[in-house]
């Protein structure tokens, strides 16, 4: 089959798809430079075009905000074949989830092989992240966490992981998981904070043996783990580290949230 053709049956397949997730603090999109990259990105990796252009994109996501009247709002940018849609929410997490952590488990199925699924694109076929929720969890665990083929830890259905070890920050390296932008922004924060920074694949005898662990995502920030496979880890919720890195992450968020209205 000519490329073209293939082109066309994606473009007309509405099961093919890719998804971005922004939010707002007061009203302004935080980095959503980055996560228009990242959307772009996948498009071309999976094969579809966005309708729109980048300014235009942004102006029509700026427009959607504005109807909605939210200011702390979560925005979803599904595209589908070649239909973009557009979701303004509001999405919160109950305050105990991060004063006490929570529970993950390591799911039974591998993460993708890069080579073959592409994790680095964020696409709506999530069949990987379906699979591993299909398999029974004992009862009050929040997350998954998947393993690659050669054992090592990649990330959680929808986030990022870093642990603390010895004083030093770590996470897996963003090939083969999708390289999160508040995952990035961390890492930010904790080189402002100098924090030591290494990304390399972890073990789960690491994580066992963390002082620390947390989660990041867009809508999390920066969320604390209180056990793996009921491994309980460290001994404080959140850590020394974790604490530092979340008082950085507000910051930084404040100053660009406010040199971005000026």
């Amino acid at each position: 089959m000519k490329q073209e053709s293939v082109r066309a049956t994606l473009l007309s397949d509405e099961t093919t798809g890719i998804y971005e997730s922004l939010r707002t603090y007061g009203g302004v999109f935080f980095r959503a430079e980055d996560h228009l990259d990242r959307f772009y990105e996948s498009a071309k990796t999976v094969g579809l075009k966005i309708p729109e252009n980048r300014q235009e994109l942004l102006k029509t996501l700026k427009k959607s905000l504005a109807d909605s009247g939210k200011k702390e709002a979560f925005i979803r940018i599904t595209l589908l074949g070649e239909k973009l849609f557009i979701i303004v929410t509001e999405k919160t997490h109950p305050p105990k989830i991060y004063e006490k952590g929570v529970a993950l488990r390591t799911s039974p199925v591998p993460r993708n092989l890069s080579q073959a699924a592409f994790p680095e694109a964020k696409s709506t076929a999530c069949l990987n992240q379906v699979l591993g929720t299909l398999d029974p969890a004992p009862a009050g665990n929040y997350e998954l966490l998947f393993l690659n083929s050669g054992g090592y830890l990649t990330e959680a259905r929808i986030g990022n992981l870093f642990i603390v070890a010895s004083g030093h920050l770590l996470t897996p390296p963003p090939n083969g998981l999708l390289n999160g932008v508040t995952r990035r922004f961390v890492i930010e924060c904790a080189r402002l904070g100098k924090i030591p920074v290494e990304e390399r694949p972890i073990t789960r005898h690491e994580l066992f043996n963390a002082q620390e662990a947390f989660l990041t995502n867009t809508s999390w920030e920066i969320l604390p783990i209180r056990e793996v496979d009921a491994r309980e880890i460290g001994f404080t919720r959140p850590g020394p580290i974790t604490r530092k890195l979340q008082a950085i992450f507000r910051r930084q968020v404040r100053k660009e949230i406010r040199n971005a209205k000026n």
